[in-house]
């Protein structure tokens, strides 16, 4: 069986950070963000995610937003922090805050850019979980990372029981098959691409870490809800279709935190652009993501979703 230090069940959003004009962390816009997804029945929060761009966000900066979903959520979602860095002694620095804070558990990917072998990042999660002692989401993103949450590196860590599930966003349904194959006994599957979701739910995973639950969160739950509480795949299948052009341009386009951003905006919740090297839409994608949204917020999901 997966390990029982926490178990996931639901949707998980993973907060995108607003800014102000003057690219301070907007605070205020943060609330709304939050009352938003939360009023719309998403199951869990993830501040500090990569869809929160944590990578361009200072140590105090990240510490100030932790602190501010913990007194904002007020048990409206369950909490997860985002703990991820290239520097390791973040990591553990902002994971023993969290955990001070309250967090249930950290969700983690590889540290990026310096490429750890599979031992050295075996070692790596042994170090973290010594340290902090809390439970670990792993998030296999190689695509960002550089590295990839390899069935070796799973073996590897099998014994570090705070290690209980895998978010798996490497895009690659292959790995998906191999995760169920040689390791559903041990840790819970996590759809971690936005394009999939409807595959993973077919294959019993029941939760779902989704950067555009920012700004279709009633969408997100309503297929969840469908395929997961009712087990109507039909029914999924149909409101999965009306999503996927959404998905597949976010997934597809290389821009996914401007459009999600964006999309934020489209849903009457405004967080103000990505940080630099990032920049904002252009006009002609900005006109074809709107082209998009508008047809998911139409479409027999958002029906779903009302009902």
């Amino acid at each position: 069986m997966p390990s029982t230090a926490m178990k996931l069940d639901g949707i998980l959003t993973v907060t995108v950070t607003p800014f102000t004009k003057s690219g301070e962390v907007d605070f205020d816009a943060y609330a709304r963000l939050l009352d938003f997804v939360t009023s719309n029945g998403v199951h869990y929060v993830v501040p500090c995610g990569t869809t929160g761009e944590y990578f361009n966000l200072a140590t105090e900066e990240r510490r100030a937003i932790l602190k501010f979903v913990r007194e904002n959520i007020k048990g409206r979602a369950r909490i997860l922090a985002g703990t991820n860095s290239q520097r390791p002694a973040e990591i553990v620095e902002l994971g023993r805050y969290a955990k001070e804070l309250g967090y249930e558990g950290l969700m983690l990917a590889a540290p990026f850019y310096s490429l750890p072998t599979t031992a050295e990042l075996v070692e790596h999660f042994n170090w973290v979980d010594k340290s902090v002692g809390l439970p670990i989401l792993l998030y296999n993103f190689p695509a960002r990372t550089g590295v990839d949450m390899s069935p070796a590196f799973l073996d590897g860590v099998r014994s570090i029981q705070n290690i209980f599930a895998i978010k798996e966003s490497s895009g690659s349904i292959t790995r998906l098959h191999e995760l169920l194959q040689g390791f559903a006994d041990r840790y819970e599957i996590v759809c971690g691409a936005d394009d999939q979701a409807l595959e993973y739910f077919l294959w019993r995973s029941r939760s779902w870490v989704a950067g555009a639950s920012n700004f279709l969160p009633a969408q997100h739950v309503a297929l969840y809800e469908t395929c997961i509480v009712k087990q109507d795949y039909q029914a999924g299948r149909a409101l999965m279709a009306d999503l996927l052009p959404i998905f597949m341009l976010m997934e597809q386009g290389g821009k996914y935190l401007q459009y999600c951003k964006y999309g934020c905006e489209l849903a009457g919740v405004p967080v103000g652009e990505t940080r630099r090297p990032l920049l904002p839409l252009d006009d002609k994608e900005r006109a074809a993501f709107r082209q998009v949204f508008e047809r998911a917020v139409r479409s027999r999901v958002s029906r779903a979703a009302a009902e």
